[in-house]
């Protein structure tokens, strides 16, 4: 099936909107669940990180809805934003990974002893997640960074392309072909007149 550039763009915005009803709704469900914020309380801090990374792994899907609009609309702006975005969350999930475990240790020391086992396998399930999230969005977000850069080198019409790129590259319609000289043909009249095959210019 093949889609006009006006048909990818609407189908780009629904995605667009599509996506982000998920991610407000998500985010909503968050932020109701954790209120009022409780910083200074160890269970707080170790449930709430627990419940954001539970929220972010769901949003994966949301995410990947936002690109493949942008793809669509070839909206570069947006791609470089969401770059940004992956390579902030990466960051921001690494250090909440290490406030997470730090948290973790102590609150599974004040923990009896017969619930520290379970105690331990939901924290070693948080901290997979988050580990999985922040090199997921590393990783997209440097990935993305080089597309984007090498689409940018890429020479549009009238312009030149990069000496690296040029070489072994077939190039179509930027120069002249040389014409071939051609030559006339002796025919009999030119013989009895005396005269002999003069070159042409095409």
């Amino acid at each position: 099936m093949n889609l006009s550039s006006t048909q990818l763009r609407m189908l780009g915005s629904v995605m667009y909107f599509a996506a982000v009803v998920l991610i407000i709704n998500y985010s909503a469900q968050f932020v109701i669940t954790v209120w009022p914020l409780k910083m200074s309380e160890l269970n707080w801090r170790v449930g709430a990180s627990g419940l954001f990374m539970d929220g972010m792994l769901a949003t994966v899907i949301p995410q990947a809805m936002l690109f493949l609009a942008a793809f669509l609309n070839n909206d570069r702006k947006i791609l470089q934003t969401l770059r940004w975005l992956m390579i902030a969350l990466g960051v921001l999930m690494i250090g909440l990974l290490l406030a997470f475990a730090l948290d973790s240790v102590q609150i599974r020391a004040q923990l009896p002893q017969n619930i520290k086992g379970n105690f331990l396998r939901v924290a070693l399930r948080a901290a997979m997640v988050a580990t999985m999230l922040s090199t997921l969005f590393l990783w997209l977000g440097l990935t993305l960074g080089k597309v984007l850069k090498s689409q940018g080198t890429v020479r549009t019409a009238g312009g030149a392309a990069p000496a690296s790129q040029q070489e072994g590259m077939l190039m179509v319609g930027t120069r002249e072909p040389t014409r071939p000289a051609l030559r006339a043909v002796d025919t009999k009249e030119s013989k009895k007149d005396g005269t002999s095959g003069q070159p042409i210019d095409a």
